[in-house]
């Protein structure tokens, strides 16, 4: 008995079940967002009387929305700037040339996948300590830029696809090594690099655990530790978080689904084998 079609039922069931609950979420959100504080709480679950842009007005004007906004731009843009020149040059060593001790090392990046960054961050906080780097962004910039598992897995398994007919071209044509890389084989990885940077920015603007512990000037924080601020005291800044936790949202839905089509294109080049 072929039992591959139910199992696939069974993944597509699960798969909508929780698109549509995370969409749910996300309409619940908004709605809620339109609605002045004392509908909030006088009734949480009922719909708007009248779409409210009052709390955007308060967000953006007295909590000083834009400033967290660029703190967590910054951070992300710097973030994947060093991962993708990390990643891809040590991908495209592991994957292009054999030498001792390769599968250690690709071993080496995979455990990295198993293993959060909160369960070393004794360790990562008096390291960034002792750099001067504490309640400075480029501290938080560098721990986020260490997650190298999932880019450099991803990229050695495209570069490890990729013909060595290429590789042997660009010679014959005189390029050297580095002009290989960045001229025809990194090229060729932008599928992938697209999909990374998708992944991997909605992990860094999400990311609370790391800005809490390295950032205590409130002027450097992020949009997460921004959220946190309201809810301390959420029967005053009920609307607020609302309000807040949408207009947080907006610019990582906006990115996944102008580039989802790549984001897909390049899991399906950096995950399976040829």
């Amino acid at each position: 008995m072929n039992l591959r079609p139910k199992r696939a039922y069974i993944s597509s069931a699960i798969l909508w079940a929780y698109s549509i609950c995370t969409l749910l979420l996300l309409i619940y959100m908004t709605y809620q967002a339109f609605r002045s504080k004392k509908e909030l709480l006088s009734n949480t679950f009922g719909l708007p009387d009248v779409f409210n842009f009052a709390n955007f007005k308060k967000l953006f004007i007295e909590a000083d929305f834009f400033r967290y906004f660029l703190n967590s731009a910054w951070i992300l843009a710097a973030t994947l700037a060093i991962v993708i020149l990390l990643a891809s040059t040590v991908a495209y060593g592991i994957g292009r040339y054999q030498f001792r001790l390769k599968s250690v090392v690709l071993l080496y990046f995979l455990i990295g996948l198993m293993f959060p960054v909160q369960l070393g961050i004794v360790p990562i906080f008096l390291l960034i300590r002792d750099f001067g780097l504490l309640n400075s962004q480029w501290g938080v910039v560098l721990v986020l830029a260490s997650g190298l598992s999932l880019p450099v897995f991803l990229l050695t398994t495209f570069f490890e696809k990729l013909p060595k007919d290429l590789y042997e071209s660009a010679k014959i044509d005189g390029a050297n090594e580095w002009k290989t890389f960045y001229r025809v084989m990194f090229p060729l990885a932008s599928p992938v690099v697209y999909s990374i940077c998708i992944i991997m920015s909605v992990q860094i603007w999400n990311q609370f655990f790391v800005p809490l512990i390295m950032l205590q000037s409130d002027s450097k924080r992020t949009i997460p530790l921004m959220i946190m601020k309201f809810t301390n005291n959420l029967m005053f800044n009920l609307d607020l978080a609302m309000a807040g936790s949408v207009a947080a949202t907006v610019p990582v839905l906006i990115l996944f689904f102008i580039f989802s089509g790549r984001v897909l294109e390049g899991v399906a080049s950096g995950g399976v084998k040829g």
